[in-house]
């Protein structure tokens, strides 16, 4: 009780202090220093001034006893620094520029003299990171604008910063990125975190998709001032996303006017053709648009706006699948069959069904699919596509006075694309096929006071939605319409998976709205006194979601191939291996979470920092609007103990309204969770060119908001029939449910019937722990030459409570032979097979009348792990000299026993050793490097030769990395326990020299006996690495000194390297051990731009 008191009166401090985002001053930048005469000795009480060079808005301070300063919270952009006692001749040093959270060093020497005799220096500051131990790299403008961009979108170069990963896995048939967010929304796997598990931050605020903890998307380059990749041991401001922080920075105006117009053209006719497509696609693409900023009072009130419209149509015709043919369609499968080493299992012989038993649903729903005339099936086509999206930002900067000043931004970015169909399903086969109306709206606003010249003020207030509405068009049929006696839930939308085949219509093509809202308030406090500079602060979110899923209101229907040995001979004669069904889910999570932080930096001397920071991250339950929330708990099954709210159900699942459920939430929240972080700095000989840092961190993952709890009985009434009896036709024929239960009533009865088997029920355990990641590193930087900043780090970290699937009633194999009505059975024969699995489950076995609803009970588990160690070395050389490149090397190991992605990730093959799930995460690219560089020519004096070959510039980003890892599957269920299963191995799966034919060694990989798991590891066959290599060239004509017209040439692999996806690892699928995918080819792209 005493801490529940203690929980509810922080969480009531914070709420009203703040609100939301996560300490979020990480936007701005610091300056720090001593002042010093030229003996060495240290001057206190000097004044010291940094004016920004863009708005003239200055800053003062005072330095210590000590001789050392501080000048925190300044916006990115160039400065000038200015220093000055009595007695002293003034320093003046310009040049300088600002990094996005970057804490240079500049220390000030004052010679006697008179206010006449000013130093002057024109110098930018020290690239050494001296205040923080974590690992960062800036993203400069100077690469956000110059360097070719394929579509323009900025989070492409968030990889080439080094020991990030774009490739972000599928995992239990649920990806990060899917038709229920934006387009251009954005996930990393940054030094070894999940996809989810990294932190988007856009002008100081949360700039995520609560649905699955992913990035929004970022407005244009043109708007963008740089960001920030950052990772491992950062300061305790920083939370609820362990992996990484992606910091992004809008421009603001200025004291001048400037800004741009611009448009990028690309046509198919200079592209080259994809490497599996039989002709080039039709793309045609047009962005244009412009920005302005200037200032609307000088040296008090500024403003930026821009806009970015894209429209783009292509035809691409790389599009593979697998499809019947012609003699297929009249029962003879002995061409397909012998592309699989596959023979129909009896009575069917010579790989030949007669036509008399196919099935007539299948064959209405082939008659809009495309016959194809290769023997194996295989058919290369083209989904037309138009798309266009308008994006506007704008932004206002005011400067109240010299303590006070305040910002606002607004982004809103609006994406339209119709579906196409044309009779055609297969047009409707892709997450790209459904129709889109997506938008998201963000927007920002702080207020930065400066309280006394030690202590400053900063409050951030933050808000985003997004809208994804999804729909079909006109003529797509429902299995209904086909012919199938189900219940027709949504128009325009049927889910058939052909295993290794094709599938109809994508499972995130269903019609439904997917809105999602983020509300944050923020409050900072940056206090200096003596040698320690404390930051203490309140955090606090509301997210919430909206949506209503329609994946299986239709009912899904899947052939795998168990009744005849061929997925696409089962699907012609009627027989799928399952059918499912339910009403379909709400969506109206929401989640309000509050923290605390404080976090000091102590000075111990000129050469060593000590950082030591504590936040306080709750693990808080998500709730639901509507209570739609169940629990199981094995103890409340054991006791017996049963619902009240809805008296039918069986025991050990309660519901909301029940003695002992956290009301309508998901769990109970755990309140006492503490997230400590220190680190050290090290400067051997204390000018900030060289150091030496490392540190410790815990950091707390955030729980996602599509959690499909309203997907379990009675409130969607899922429906599993394992190989139905009644076929496609008449799913439900022959099944314990009898008839079809749907449509349900509304509001469902307390006697709402249980039926036997009727779904998976529970979701989260009762007393969940929270996931979070131990991060360490060490990092040596070293300045040389001036302007080459060096780095070596190494990054390590580990991942406890990860979330995995829990099976708590897992089915049996029981070998042997049975009669006619054990375990379910209809006639004498094995015990075991598919149709019986529910029967066969742990509860039923024990006490078949109490478990007699139940047939898959899992859970979120937390007791997966997962580890990551890496070496990175970079360097870097700023823009001076007329070039800017910065290269990084990356050698890393992942290794995890889950890949979560939506829903608590994949169950465990085998439910009662889930350390065999341990092995490479499939995102692991065990070796990256990245380079990057732009290079202009020098400015010439002379007429001719600076017509000639002044204002050149060429850019260039190459990138090499091995390949990702992929994961060897049966196909089907070997283990007859409804859970995939994995091969066994009995040889090395690498070849001397892979193809795209035949990648793989696939004799290294058998199907296990029946009744057992594979004993073949995660992520055991090593896809093909890839390099690519970018580059754009343009030429500047000067108008005036401010006013120039830029053209340019941009080439996406310019080489036309064939990078090829992963192979096929599926044992039953025609397919197996081929690749039959490939990233664009050469894409060229021209633009002109007008710059003022």
């Amino acid at each position: 009780m005493k801490s529940s008191c203690v929980a509810a009166a922080l969480f009531i401090a914070v709420l009203l202090w703040a609100g939301s985002a996560w300490g979020q001053t990480s936007q701005v930048s610091q300056v720090s220093g001593t002042v010093q005469d030229a003996t060495g000795a240290v001057i206190p009480d000097a004044e010291i001034t940094i004016t920004n060079a863009n708005t003239a808005i200055a800053r003062t301070v005072k330095s210590g006893r000590d001789g050392s300063y501080l000048l925190s919270n300044l916006p990115p952009g160039p400065y000038a620094l200015r220093g000055s006692k009595e007695g002293f001749a003034p320093y003046m040093q310009s040049g300088i520029v600002l990094e996005v959270n970057t804490n240079p060093q500049i220390n000030i020497t004052l010679n006697v003299g008179g206010v006449t005799q000013q130093i002057e220096v024109v110098a930018n500051a020290a690239q050494v990171e001296t205040h923080n131990p974590g690992i960062g790299q800036v993203i400069d403008q100077e690469r956000v604008l110059e360097l070719p961009l394929n579509g323009r979108q900025v989070t492409q170069l968030v990889t080439l910063s080094g020991a990030a990963n774009d490739f972000v896995p599928t995992s239990a048939g649920q990806s990060l990125i899917s038709n229920k967010n934006y387009p251009t929304s954005s996930a990393f796997s940054v030094a070894g975190g999940q996809g989810g598990q990294t932190l988007f931050v856009l002008d100081g605020g949360n700039h995520m998709d609560p649905i699955s903890n992913i990035g929004l998307p970022m407005p244009f380059p043109d708007a963008l001032q740089e960001f920030k990749v950052e990772t491992s041991s950062l300061p305790a401001n920083y939370g609820s996303q362990p992996g990484g922080v992606i910091n992004v920075i809008t421009k603001s105006g200025g004291n001048q006017f400037h800004g741009d117009a611009f448009e990028f053209i690309r046509n198919y006719a200079l592209n080259a053709r994809n490497f599996f497509a039989p002709a080039r696609d039709s793309l045609k693409r047009n962005q244009f648009g412009g920005t302005i900023g200037g200032p609307i009072i000088k040296n008090k009130l500024f403003f930026f706006g821009g806009y970015q419209g894209t429209f783009e149509k292509v035809a691409p015709a790389a599009n593979i699948n697998f499809v019947a043919t012609a003699a297929a369609l009249q029962g003879d499968f002995t061409g397909i069959a012998s592309c699989g080493n596959v023979t129909l299992k009896a009575p069917f012989v010579g790989n030949k069904v007669p036509a008399s038993l196919l099935n007539p649903v299948a064959l209405n729903l082939l008659k809009l699919i495309p016959v194809s005339s290769n023997p194996c099936g295989k058919l290369t086509y083209g989904i037309p596509s138009s798309d266009h999206e308008n994006q506007y930002v704008v932004r206002s900067d005011w400067q109240v006075n010299d303590k006070h000043s305040v910002f606002a931004r607004y982004f809103i970015t609006d994406y339209q694309h119709p579906p196409y169909f044309a009779d055609n399903l297969l047009t409707m086969s892709t997450d790209a096929s459904v129709g889109l109306a997506d938008r998201v709206n963000s927007a920002v606003a702080g207020e930065n006071f400066v309280i006394n010249p030690r202590m400053i003020s900063s409050f951030r207030a933050s808000f985003s939605r997004t809208s994804v509405i999804r729909y079909t068009p006109p003529g797509v049929p429902t299995p209904t319409q086909l012919g199938a006696n189900v219940t027709q839930g949504v128009p325009g939308y049927a889910f058939i998976n052909i295993t290794s085949y094709f599938t109809p219509v994508c499972q995130n093509c269903s019609p439904g709205p997917w809105i999602s809202t983020n509300y944050q308030l923020s409050e900072q406090i940056n206090w200096i006194r003596g040698a320690h500079q404390i930051a203490f602060g309140a955090t606090g979110q509301n997210s919430r979601l909206n949506s209503f899923g329609n994946f299986s209101r239709n009912g899904n229907f899947t052939f795998n191939g168990q009744n005849t040995g061929n997925s696409l001979a089962d699907f012609l004669l009627g027989k799928p291996s399952s059918f499912s069904q339910n009403n379909g889910q709400i969506g109206d999570e929401r989640l309000t979470f509050p923290s605390l932080f404080v976090q000091d930096n102590i000075r111990l001397s000129s050469r060593f920092n000590v950082s030591a920071g504590l936040r306080w991250d709750p693990y808080v339950s998500p709730w639901k609007a509507v209570p739609q929330v169940s629990i199981f708990d094995p103890g409340w099954y054991s006791a017996g103990i049963h619902s009240r709210v809805f008296t039918n159900a069986p025991a050990g699942t309660l519901f909301v309204g029940d003695p002992g459920m956290p009301a309508n939430h998901y769990f109970n929240s755990r309140w006492a969770e503490f997230a400590p972080r220190i680190g050290v700095v090290y400067d051997p000989r204390g000018k900030g060119l060289e150091t030496i840092r490392a540190g410790y961190g815990i950091f707390y993952s955030a729980v996602p908001l599509f959690l499909q709890n309203g997907t379990h009985a009675p409130f969607a009434y899922p429906v599993s029939i394992p190989n139905p009896a009644g076929g496609f036709s008449d799913p439900y024929a022959g099944s314990t449910y009898g008839t079809n239960p749907f449509p349900l009533p509304s509001p469902l009865p307390a006697n709402v019937p249980f039926p036997q088997f009727g779904g998976g029920l529970g979701f989260f355990k009762l007393n969940p722990k929270p996931t979070y990641m131990e991060q360490w590193n060490v990092a040596l930087q070293k300045q040389v030459a001036g302007d080459w900043l060096l780095s070596a780090s190494y990054l390590g970290n580990r991942t406890l409570h990860l979330e995995m699937g829990e099976p708590l009633n897992p089915a049996i194999y029981i070998p042997g032979n049975c009669a006619d009505g054990q375990y379910g059975l209809t006639a004498a024969g094995p015990c075991s097979n598919q149709s019986n699995t529910n029967f066969r489950r742990v509860l039923y076995l024990s006490n078949p009348a109490k478990a007699a609803a139940y047939s898959a009970v899992t859970p979120f588990g937390d007791g997966a792990i997962a580890t990551y160690n890496a070496m990175l070395l970079s360097a870097q050389h700023r823009f001076t000299h007329s070039f800017t490149v910065l290269a990084n090397y990356t050698w890393s190991h992942c290794l995890t026993e889950n890949e979560v992605a939506l829903n608590g990730g994949a169950s465990p093959q085998d439910p009662n050793n889930r350390e065999a799930e341990y092995g490479n995460c499939l995102s692991d690219r065990r070796q990256v490097f990245n380079l990057t560089g732009v290079v202009r020519t020098p400015r010439f004096s002379a007429g001719w030769t600076r017509r000639l070959l002044g204002d050149w510039q060429e850019s260039t980003i190459f990138t090499a990395a091995t390949g990702t890892h992929v994961t060897p599957a049966t196909g089907f269920d070997t283990s007859l326990t409804g859970s995939g299963t994995r091969p066994n191995a009995v040889a090395g799966p690498d070849l001397a020299n892979p193809s795209i034919a035949k990648w793989f060694n696939t004799s290294a990989f058998v199907p296990a006996p029946t009744g057992s798991w594979g004993n073949s590891g995660v992520g055991v066959i090593t896809g093909p690495g890839a390099w690519n290599v970018d580059v754009a060239l343009s030429r500047s004509f000067r108008i005036t000194e401010r006013n120039r017209i830029d053209f340019r040439a941009e080439a996406f692999n310019v080489f036309n390297h064939a990078r090829f996806g992963n192979p096929d690892a599926t044992l039953n699928s025609p397919t197996y051990g081929q690749i039959l995918s490939a990233r664009d080819p050469r894409i060229l792209q021209g633009a002109l731009k007008y710059v003022f």
